[in-house]
């Protein structure tokens, strides 16, 4: 396979080109920074100067050409999401980039999409399970985050599977090295890091070793026209933030009853299992 990857240099895209290449697949690595990438990246990596949210249809279709599959791993997830405009630059990657890159695909005549998608983006649903037939959340109270989702998967699924061969990837939270598990645990080691309300409310997260390897799963075997969650088992926050605190040897930090309880999502990783014949295998914890 050769795979068009985009946003190569993000820490998703550090654990799958190595990946990608150890299992004899072809990288073309389309960074904003072509100098970032060839320090990332081994020898026999392609890689091209790209960025997705100026370069024109035609010019990235000519990067595309002779791929068979491009997959969209380009995010820009705040560091502090209060910070005024913080998620602009990840909405019009999940809008305005996926518009020019799916014009892209189909010009170049590559034959399977692969698109990153948020587990995040689904309506709090307490203990109940979250399959992907569940619709992804329509309301007003997290319209920010959860509106370019949607219109990104409707992009997305708006191209018939027998034209574009699309597969939407929803990612649960990433844990491990360099995601924002780094900042909770150094949170917890200063005593900052408190559970919001009883901690009951379920999440889903996923180690970033294990995402890449969805990835590979779904560029090799995918079925066209497929959705599914990539997450390991769900666990309760309370209960996730004190087993981090154990395993960093830090204190438990302690409950706020007085603040919000956070939205739940447990969110079944059953399809995955089943159609791409993948499994979580790493630890959600250090």
């Amino acid at each position: 396979m050769r795979i068009a990857l985009v946003g190569p240099t993000g820490v998703l895209g550090r654990a799958l080109v190595p990946l990608l290449l150890q299992k004899g697949h072809t990288v073309r690595a389309l960074a904003r920074s072509a100098a970032k990438a060839h320090r990332l990246f081994p020898t026999g990596t392609e890689i091209v100067e790209c960025d997705l949210l100026t370069t024109t249809t035609d010019e990235l279709a000519a990067h595309l050409a002779g791929c068979d599959t491009v997959a969209h791993i380009a995010t820009a997830i705040p560091r502090d999401f209060t910070v005024p405009n913080a998620w602009e630059a990840n909405t019009r990657l999940r809008t305005d980039g996926v518009r020019v890159l799916l014009a892209a695909t189909l010009q170049a005549g590559v034959r399977r999409y692969l698109q990153q998608s948020i587990t995040m983006a689904y309506a709090d649903h307490g203990d109940d399970w979250i399959t992907e037939a569940t619709p992804l959340d329509t309301g007003p109270e997290r319209a920010r985050t959860g509106s370019p989702v949607i219109a990104m998967e409707q992009m997305v699924q708006a191209n018939p599977p027998e034209k574009l061969e699309w597969c939407i990837l929803r990612g649960a939270n990433f844990v491990g090295k360099d995601t924002h598990q780094d900042t909770v645990m150094e949170g917890l080691r200063l005593g900052q890091e408190t559970v919001p309300c009883d901690g009951r409310n379920f999440v889903s997260l996923i180690h970033v070793m294990d995402m890449a390897t969805a990835v590979v799963a779904a560029g090799e075997r995918a079925p066209a026209g497929s959705v599914f969650n990539i997450t390991a088992e769900p666990i309760r926050y309370g209960d996730y933030l004190d087993r981090l605190a154990d395993s960093i040897g830090a204190a438990r930090p302690k409950r706020d009853n007085s603040a919000p309880c956070p939205p739940s999502w447990r969110c079944s990783n059953q399809a995955a299992k089943d159609q791409l014949g993948w499994q979580p295998a790493h630890s959600l914890f250090p």
